[in-house]
């Protein structure tokens, strides 16, 4: 019945898509409601409750000034040739989430700014899949007040810097970074591309923090791996451009490959900076393995990367909707959507 509703819900998404771009179905226990425009969202999440559903369509929306309640948000993605049908979901502007966002599900759009906690807020079990962030994420606080936990950042693409000063005992699996991972503290690092570092103070970093496991990442950035005061991580079979990596102050480490040639990693990729026109897939997956033996890099471990990255909802594939009636004044309407497991 779950499955026979969403499909609905996406069926009618589309429908209405040819009378506006912006449209979102909010899914709740009395029923189901229909927003459209510029104001879609902010007026979809007025009216959702805690524990509701939104589906947005291609577009681009306004976010409320908070997200501070527990809802599942499912765009159409933020690849352009997984929704050539629906377009990209975009959400312009900053996104905030407050502390009565906990067990939050955030998949399948592009964030054209920020996406943030304010100070010490705590915000727990929040996951955000398969979306890119254009600005920065940050949850921010001082770690010992109120810290978030149980987040699970997974499949991501995250084009500024990402700092988790607040966030432990969580985990950011199968993203690719194309900034710096700042101040992480106790969490775990799984299965990662990170592209790029930074220059701080005096040195090249790709990552700071404390007491980490970095299992299974491809580092491309050569300059420096950990700032020198980041202390007590634990490194396991991740691939290094550089051949001497810099672990901190009280490393652990096996199973590392270092001095690996940029050109022999992926299939197709080259520079610093996340590309859609690039192919993250290893050239050699059998010869680098993590130490779960799948590959290392973003299309291994328990989440690996999907291609294009299409959200868990039902995925538009053909829409062919006819501008005018025919003869028995009916409208020929052909929508065609593949079910997803993940």
């Amino acid at each position: 019945m779950k499955k026979q509703t969403v499909l609905a819900l996406i069926v009618a998404i589309a429908t209405t898509m040819t009378v506006s771009a912006q449209t979102i179905a909010l899914h709740s226990t009395t029923g189901v409601q229909i927003f459209k425009g510029n104001t879609a969202l902010a007026l979809a999440y007025t009216a959702a409750a805690s524990g509701d559903t939104l589906y947005l369509s291609g577009g681009t929306f306004t976010p409320p000034a908070t997200f501070d309640k527990k809802l599942m948000i499912l765009g159409a993605g933020h690849y352009a040739d997984s929704a050539q049908i629906t377009g990209k979901t975009f959400i312009n502007g900053n996104v905030s989430l407050g502390e009565n966002s906990d067990q939050s599900y955030f998949e399948g759009f592009e964030v054209n700014g920020n996406l943030t906690t304010p100070y010490n807020a705590s915000v727990n079990s929040f996951t955000l899949k398969r979306c890119r962030v254009v600005g920065n994420l940050a949850f921010d606080g001082d770690l010992t007040t109120t810290p978030s936990t149980n987040v699970a950042l997974i499949g991501n693409v995250f084009m500024g810097s990402v700092s988790s000063v607040n966030m432990t005992a969580s985990m950011i699996a199968n993203n690719i970074f194309s900034n710096a991972l700042h101040n992480t503290n106790g969490n775990l690092i799984i299965n990662n591309d990170f592209l790029n570092g930074i220059y701080s103070s005096y040195q090249y970093y790709v990552f700071s923090g404390n007491n980490n496991t970095l299992n299974n990442n491809i580092f491309v950035y050569a300059s420096g791996l950990a700032y020198s005061a980041s202390a007590g991580n634990v490194y396991n079979n991740n691939l290094f451009v550089s051949a001497t990596p810099g672990y901190g102050t009280t490393p652990s480490y096996v199973g590392n490959y270092v001095n690996i040639a940029q050109t022999a990693i992926f299939v197709n990729q080259t520079g610093n900076v996340f590309d859609y026109g690039h192919d993250y897939n290893l050239q050699d997956p059998v010869t680098y393995l993590g130490n779960d033996a799948t590959q290392v890099g973003i299309y291994g471990g328990s989440f690996p990367y999907k291609e294009g990255a299409v959200p868990m909802n039902p995925h538009i594939q053909v829409k062919n909707i006819s501008t005018t009636t025919d003869a028995n004044s009916e409208l020929q309407i052909q929508i065609q959507v593949k079910a997803q497991n993940d």
